[in-house]
């Protein structure tokens, strides 16, 4: 218990700068010790500043500086030598060693020389020779004797040029890493490297041998049941009648236990129920005007003055400087009302034509595309065609010679021609491409509305 009141007293630092939090809030009235001085508290509080604020905040090294590190661990640090200091390992700092007419070892009292040792095994005269003879019965005497190289026993002939053969021609060694104009692959060898290692060509493209039927060669063949087999809303139908099977009968009626089923209820609530309080058939016994929690009784501020804010007019105005300079001899005064400067979006010039508009320029002229028109973009504007010019009247000319170049089968250009004048009604012999495509579509509309007898034909077509 001593300790614990030694940790939760006042910092007893020189200035006086710091305590714990535990005094803060005692002395705040935060918190009420009704068994103080009676009984102690233990542990050990948070150190926090006594009188905080910026200034001491921002010079936090003058008035709540780092212990140093201690003097025994300074020098395991990155950063342990100072200026001019040479860097060496930690093991070496402050180490205490010998003079430079030290030497190690121990000094010997008698004992040989250098050269009375190198000597030592020295043979001379009879016991030379008896020793080679002794010597002669080893291998690596002969292949390695004493003074002389490796004997291996070859026999080596050596060309007044040196050794190895000269080269006939010189060849590029770039022709022999990339090696051009060899022998190709055969087909079988090629399919077995791209089921093995998906090794295609360059622009190959992936066949994947798919057997089609012959309905499928057809241009106007489309995947799915046709629009006149189906029955009309009879999908919508049958997704939205969850109470039935497949077969479109009703579902058969399980009998389980009711015990079952009422935690079937409790536990997955239906759509849009709100979840079961497993608290009782009724929920909680509490009132309507029920809270939750403590109510504070220090604090001033609740949670409704904390979002809708407790500033008066005069702190939410905007600061007097706000969009203008109030600095005396800077100031520009004008009587005209005008907003003046150049726009961020330039309305007030001609925009050049998205095709002769630089990539470089980066003003902008209020006409970019919106996201969506990125997103999804138009039928031919890869091609460089946008949906207004299908929307331009043409002559017969330059339209008949537009509907040639389109792949358009069984096309009557002329009948389509008298029905699109019909179409606009005002004398101008001019007709758009949309307008001649509108009514192609409705003549195919018809011809196979009439072959699948499945459409009520709403209009005449001529």
């Amino acid at each position: 218990k001593a300790a614990g009141a030694m940790g939760l007293t006042s910092s007893g630092s020189a200035a006086n700068l710091t305590t714990n939090l535990y005094a803060k809030m005692c002395k705040e009235g935060k918190i009420r010790d009704y068994t103080a001085p009676q009984v102690i508290p233990s542990g050990k509080s948070i150190t926090v500043p006594l009188a905080d604020s910026v200034e001491r905040d921002l010079q936090s090294e003058i008035y709540f500086p780092l212990p140093p590190t201690p003097a025994k661990e300074r020098k395991f640090r990155q950063l342990s030598h100072g200026p001019g200091e040479i860097h060496v390992h930690h093991g070496l700092k402050g180490q205490k060693l010998a003079g430079e007419e030290f030497r190690y070892g121990r000094r010997g009292i008698k004992g040989c020389t250098t050269e009375d040792t190198m000597k030592a095994g020295q043979l001379l005269g009879v016991a030379e020779y008896k020793n080679s003879v002794s010597e002669r019965v080893y291998e690596s005497l002969r292949k390695e004797p004493l003074g002389r190289p490796h004997v291996r026993g070859h026999e080596l002939q050596m060309l007044p040029q040196g050794f190895g053969l000269p080269s006939s021609e010189p060849v590029d060694g770039k022709k022999i890493i990339y090696a051009v104009g060899g022998p190709q692959d055969a087909e079988e060898h090629r399919e077995m490297y791209k089921r093995t290692h998906g090794s295609y060509a360059p622009g190959e493209r992936i066949q994947r041998n798919y057997q089609w039927p012959a309905e499928t060669q057809s241009k106007n063949f489309a995947f799915g049941a046709g629009l006149a087999a189906a029955v009309e809303g009879a999908g919508a139908r049958h997704a939205l009648s969850w109470d039935k099977d497949d077969d479109g009968n009703l579902k058969r009626t399980k009998l389980v236990t009711k015990v079952n089923e009422d935690y079937r209820h409790v536990q997955h609530p239906k759509m849009g129920l709100k979840a079961h309080p497993k608290q009782g058939a009724e929920g909680p016994p509490l009132g309507y005007d029920y809270r939750f929690g403590v109510k504070s009784s220090i604090s001033e501020y609740t949670a409704a003055s904390c979002i809708k804010g407790y500033y008066s007019l005069e702190e939410q105005l905007p600061d007097e400087d706000l969009g203008r300079c109030v600095k005396p001899g800077r100031r520009n005064v004008t009587s005209e009302t005008r907003a003046f400067g150049v726009p961020s979006v330039r309305t007030d010039i001609n925009a050049p034509h998205p095709s002769r508009r630089s990539v470089a320029d980066e003003c902008s002229y209020g006409d970019e595309p919106s996201a969506a028109a990125i997103l999804c973009p138009q039928r031919f504007d890869h091609k460089g065609v946008p949906d207004r010019e299908f929307l331009v009247r043409r002559p017969r000319e330059e339209l008949e010679q537009l509907m040639q170049n389109a792949p358009v089968d069984h096309l009557d250009f002329d009948a389509l021609w008298n029905e699109g004048l019909e179409l606009f009604d005002d004398g101008l012999e001019l007709v758009s491409m949309d307008a001649m495509l509108h009514l192609h579509s409705q003549k195919i509309n018809h011809h196979i509305g009439t072959q699948m007898n499945g459409l009520h034909l709403t209009m005449s077509v001529r």
